[in-house]
């Protein structure tokens, strides 16, 4: 059944995208059953990379519906839901995949900053990648330009959800570190996810200090890389194994 309601979400996006609709709420619900339905079988929230996924596409889908209603955000909007029903999608893999013998309470304050950073970065990565081709068409083509969403809105939005979703990845990243030395006695260690963790949060905090003149080739390459080690934290690593339990 978990399966099925996953399924049943990814479709009606992937059947919205087709159509050009946004229809959150169907999708929203089949995701929350499947969620629930995993809770009660591994006894435990955010036990599993299956529910952080769930959790992440359930947060892109509800920035979505913040900006729905706003037409020159739709390539946002769409954008969104195209990656909360990949994230819901790849998030199957990890779905018999437990971690077990966690103090819960360190789990939910440790998994949940990351989630929140995961949400946050990736809608600051959109409006940014957004907002550097609405550059170029306003360098290259001015007239074809309005017909996306305005660089300063862009800017605008981006900014902030950066500061947050850098905030939260920093203290997903620092109580991580305190659990590793509870556990093993050493806080960092050459893991795969605790090593790519580190340096993504290396490149956000290089992103973050670019001075506001840089040009927005390298801003925009910064934060490609930055966002692409990420989802390589979050979707790929976990497959190579190490001492991290999900």
């Amino acid at each position: 059944m978990i399966v099925f309601f996953v399924g049943l979400g990814v479709f009606v996006l992937v059947l919205g995208l087709v159509f050009g609709r946004y229809w959150p709420l169907p999708a929203t619900g089949a995701f929350l059953l499947a969620l629930a339905l995993h809770i009660l079988r591994s006894g435990e929230p955010l036990a599993s990379p299956f529910q952080t996924g769930m959790l992440l596409s359930l947060g892109l889908l509800g920035v979505g519906h913040r900006y729905a209603w706003r037409p020159r955000l739709v390539p946002l909007v769409r954008a969104a839901q195209a990656a909360a029903a990949f994230t819901a999608l790849f998030s199957l893999h990890y779905l018999n995949r437990f971690a077990e013998g966690l103090s819960p309470g360190l789990l939910a304050v440790h998994a949940g900053s990351f989630l929140l950073a995961y949400v946050a970065l990736t809608v600051a990565y959109i409006a940014a990648l957004l907002g550097y081709v609405q550059h170029l068409a306003l360098k290259r083509r001015p007239w074809r330009a309005l017909s996306w969403p305005p660089l300063l809105v862009l800017m605008g939005l981006e900014g902030p959800y950066l500061r947050f979703g850098y905030l939260a990845y920093t203290f997903g990243l620092f109580t991580g570190m305190a659990w590793a030395f509870r556990l093993w006695g050493q806080p960092l260690s050459w893991d795969p996810k605790e090593v790519t963790t580190l340096f993504a949060w290396s490149l956000l905090t290089l992103r973050l200090l670019l001075p506001a003149k840089t040009l927005p080739g390298i801003k925009i390459a910064v934060w490609t890389l930055a966002f692409l080690v990420i989802v390589l934290v979050f979707l790929v690593v976990p497959l190579f194994g190490g001492r991290h339990p999900v």
